[in-house]
């Protein structure tokens, strides 16, 4: 037996079982899976927001605050303001709120510890002590003073909404539009590196904030550190999840399509809790981590294992079935299904190593794990994995063999050879659905549509967006040419117009620019006069205002985002709600043209970076799409041919799957679906899955051509054979994907629906087209 099938560890199946099980154990006890919860990862496809969250990093450099929105109901009354005091106190009392200074001034040492919590109850405005004095060369001089007024009264509270609503640098900042909301930063000093530091940190913020929600005020907070606590903790629990409910699944089919072989749910069973046990040793031997990608291995792997362990399976119990015993039966299932399977599984494999041409760098990973993993449990499978075999059935004596029963199978095909015509134009028709389908489908990218909606990281984005007027920044990028070239008079003055103008675009919320910060000094320099918001006449005393300003640096870090060191290049920087890529382009187009018009001799005006970064994410994902399908296709087709040694077999079974494929991008047009950076990969998956099938068919049909029957009998006999695990195999892989409508992230979910409708259209496609166009060649 041993020699029959070449299998070494059918020898002593007792000792190979006992150390396969030790084997399993060790994984499972020594194996260290650790979980990446990176925002690189949440923002891999989405280049707009990774733009907006880089320009962010580089104002706030190694600064990581914490963002709270808080709803007063009114801001601007006593009642509001004592609220916000009471967040803000709360927030101060947490662990890392508080920086301590030592001054040394004339021998006395004095610590002075400061809160770094800002909100409104403590925000500051700047106001000049001294006017310019040209003729004593002394500069302005600013102070920064409280925002608050000294009374809560309603000249009081009128100035204060002045400061805090309609300020061009604080407008949608501090408090939002419709005075209910009011933003507070704080930024805590304090190791935040580690799962156990993010977990401690989490549960100190939300024990602060959770009396002023228990008391009915709405409460949101967005934070470096949350973000990824958040995508950690909900990773874990889709793997608590999907562990269990694939156990289930995996007990479901087995249950139904081996009801009268037990020992064979057992052999298949062993096998599966084998397989998923050595999972995390494979992970930790390739050194990849889990992350909001590679989670999805975990139900996809123990799907095509638990198909391939059906083909085998059903071959075993058909040779039981005709009277032989176990060691024949062995023979006969390795001789059957092992050329097949192998080549199913490389096809998969394939299918996997095609995302090694996306351009992001988890997909990568994702497909290296997959094809390691694939590798290895097709090992397992046809390894050590069968000494269950003998095992289990070893006591079992050969049977006289059971009367054939009727199928349905040869029916099937004939019925299918005679509507040969009626399938080919319903193909053509369904060619043509296809087509429109992927005419609609959204390349629009966006990181909030990986968090479902209850994820208090996306409620704050979208209240973000809704309230405050959005996070996103895109920029139009004015050279000058020359160093020093941004503070000339008149580049400052385009500039100025330019900003203006720019405020009127729809979509925009808000426009930061060098110049409009000048004219905001000078509406502080005149008392507060909203027509003193402009440049100064004043060339000296304009010069005055841009050696105070870089005097307040540390008061006013973002003008690291406004130009460069050399004063060479300045951004003009539009903030905007969310919106599609169609409508930021077009934005962005208007921006930069309006920034040209009238621009300086030497000035260049571009808008390149931010248009490269919304097209290139497009691109780059409709590019990783194509590239990844075009390698499945043709090291897929490559090695049919090499099977079958027919580059006309090797056609036919892309095309009878490539249906299914085009099907699965055209739902997504039809529904919505965007293609994002979990999306692009089911397409080139699931050709290599869905082949599978197909493989075991077409391979069966020509050993039945080869051994003298005519296409049609050979048609009807492997529809006999293969007809059932196909159906089965398929069942199984469907209700595996069924798995994936457990998970947190919308993404992932969307993944298991788009790819159990690409298995069973690859199901019905091959039910339908093999026997029809295969059966069909015996009339020719």
């Amino acid at each position: 037996m041993a020699q029959a099938i070449r299998n070494p560890f059918l020898r002593y199946p007792g000792g190979t079982i006992l150390l396969l099980i030790g084997l399993c154990i060790a994984a499972v006890l020594l194996a260290r899976v650790t979980v990446d919860s990176e925002m690189d990862d949440l923002l891999s496809g989405d280049q707009r927001n990774l733009k907006s969250y880089e320009t962010i990093r580089g104002i706030l450099g190694e600064s990581v605050p914490i963002a709270v929105s808080l709803d007063c109901d009114e801001v601007f009354t006593p009642q509001g303001i004592e609220l916000i005091r009471e967040v803000t106190w709360a927030l101060g009392e947490i662990p890392g709120a508080t920086t301590s200074y030592t001054n040394i001034q004339f021998g006395i040492t004095n610590v002075v510890t400061v809160t770094n919590v800002s909100s409104l109850v403590n925000a500051v405005r700047p106001v000049f002590t001294q006017k310019f004095q040209p003729l004593k060369l002394e500069l302005p001089k600013m102070e920064w003073v409280s925002i608050m007024p000294p009374v809560l009264d309603n000249v009081g509270l009128a100035e204060l909404r002045r400061w805090s609503q309609e300020h061009p640098f604080a407008r949608n900042i501090l408090v939002a539009e419709d005075s209910r909301h009011t933003l507070i930063l704080a930024s805590y000093q304090r190791p935040l590196e580690t799962r156990a530091e993010r977990a401690i940190f989490q549960e100190e913020l939300d024990v602060a904030l959770q009396p002023f929600r228990d008391k009915g005020r709405s409460v949101n907070t967005i934070g470096l550190p949350l973000i990824e606590q958040e995508i950690h903790t909900t990773l874990i629990q889709d793997v608590k999840r999907f562990v269990p409910t694939a156990l289930a699944v995996l007990l479901l089919v087995l249950c139904v399509t081996f009801r009268h072989a037990p020992r064979l749910i057992l052999f298949m069973l062993f096998n599966q809790l084998m397989g998923i046990a050595l999972l995390p040793a494979l992970f930790q031997m390739t050194g990849l981590r889990l992350n909001i990608f590679t989670v999805l291995l975990v139900p996809l792997l123990t799907g095509v294992h638990l198909a391939m362990l059906a083909h085998l399976g059903t071959a075993f119990q058909r040779a039981s079935q005709q009277g032989q015993k176990v060691a024949e039966a062995l023979q006969t299932m390795w001789r059957e299904v092992f050329r097949a399977s192998g080549f199913a599984a490389l096809t998969t494999g394939i299918g996997l190593l095609a995302l090694l041409a996306s351009e992001v760098d988890q997909l990568r990973e994702f497909g290296v794990l997959g094809a390691a993993g694939i590798t290895m449990l097709f090992g397992l499978t046809f390894g050590p994995g069968l000494a269950w075999l003998p095992v289990l059935f070893e006591r079992q004596k050969g049977k006289a063999p059971s009367k054939p029963q009727a199928t349905w199978g040869a029916d099937w095909a004939d019925r299918m050879k005679a509507n040969y015509k009626p399938l080919m134009l319903m193909t053509l028709l369904a060619l043509g659905i296809i087509v429109v389908g992927i005419s609609q489908v959204r390349t629009d990218v966006r990181a909030s549509e990986f968090l479902n909606a209850n994820s208090p990281t996306r409620k704050m984005i979208e209240e973000m967006d809704r309230v405050f007027g959005g996070i996103n920044l895109v920029q139009v990028e004015i050279d000058s040419g020359k160093t020093n070239g941004v503070v000339e008079p008149v580049l400052l003055e385009h500039l100025f117009k330019v900003h203006q103008r720019a405020k009127t675009l729809d979509g925009v919320t808000a426009v930061y620019s060098y110049a409009q910060l000048i004219a905001a000094i000078n509406e502080i320099y005149e008392g507060g006069k909203p027509e003193a918001f402009r440049l100064p006449e004043n060339l000296w005393v304009r010069g005055a205002f841009i050696a105070a300003i870089n005097s307040q640096k540390e008061q006013l870090p973002f003008l690291a985002a406004l130009y460069d060191p050399h004063f060479r290049t300045t951004q003009l920087t539009l903030r905007t709600r969310d919106m599609p890529s169609e409508a930021y382009l077009k934005l962005l187009r208007k921006a930069e043209a309006l920034a040209r018009e009238g621009a300086p001799d030497g000035v260049k005006v571009s808008a390149d970076s931010g248009i490269r970064s919304i097209l290139e994410a497009d691109r780059r994902i409709v590019r990783s799409q194509r590239k990844s399908v075009l390698w499945s296709v043709g090291l897929i087709g490559l090695v049919l041919a090499v099977l079958w040694r027919s580059v006309a077999l090797a056609v036919l079974a892309l095309a009878v799957n490539l249906l299914p494929v085009g099907l699965i991008i055209a739902l997504q047009g039809f529904a919505g679906v965007p293609l994002n950076s979990v999306t692009i990969m089911v397409a080139a998956i699931a050709l290599g899955i869905a082949v599978d099938d197909t493989i075991h068919f077409i391979t069966h049909w020509r050993d039945e051509m080869m051994g003298g029957a005519s296409a049609s009998e050979a048609a009807r006999r492997a529809m006999e054979v293969k007809g059932r695990p196909i159906v089965a195999t398929t069942a199984i892989l469907v209700g595996m994907m069924g798995v994936f409508w457990v998970s947190s992230f919308p993404p992932v979910v969307h993944f298991g629906l788009l790819l159990a409708v690409g298995l069973v259209g690859a199901l019905v496609s091959a039910l339908v087209l093999l026997p029809a166009w295969l059966g069909g060649r015996a009339s020719k």
